[in-house]
């Protein structure tokens, strides 16, 4: 006999924003971006120099050799614009990895104490969501 077992799959809208403090510009995503899709920065600062990050706005990153340019509304010309080093944004993505596995242990110990039958489940659905390997 066959049995079925409930996958419990969660999505995480949004994204990282990014704020200039001195210019109070602000970058964030768009609809059609998730949590889950935070690695795309990586195609920033290390892959095709370009990440994408939803519409209304259309939120759009682009490297040109050591900086890094975000486009808050890539469709509107006077579009602000905020600039950083690549090494600055790879810092900040660094950090904001290092929040997202952090966020993953406290909730497998939050699990341990409120669902202890499904930690498992619950940690790797978490770690799905948040493109993350398991809780460490």
């Amino acid at each position: 006999m066959m049995q079925m077992q409930p996958v419990l799959e969660i999505f995480a809208p949004g994204g990282f924003r990014v704020t200039d403090t001195v210019t109070g510009t602000v970058f964030q995503p768009g609809c059609c971006s998730g949590l889950e899709e935070w690695r795309a920065w990586h195609e920033v600062t290390d892959g095709t120099g370009e990440g994408w990050f939803g519409h209304d706005p259309e939120a759009v990153a682009q490297r040109t050799d050591g900086i890094v340019r975000l486009l808050v509304d890539a469709e509107d010309g006077d579009s602000p614009v905020i600039e950083l080093p690549v090494d600055e944004l790879c810092r900040l993505l660094a950090g904001a990895e290092q929040n997202l596995r952090n966020f993953l242990r406290t909730a497998a110990s939050w699990a341990e104490q409120q669902l202890p039958g499904q930690v498992a489940a619950v940690t790797a659905a978490l770690a799905r969501a948040l493109d993350l390997g398991p809780a460490t």
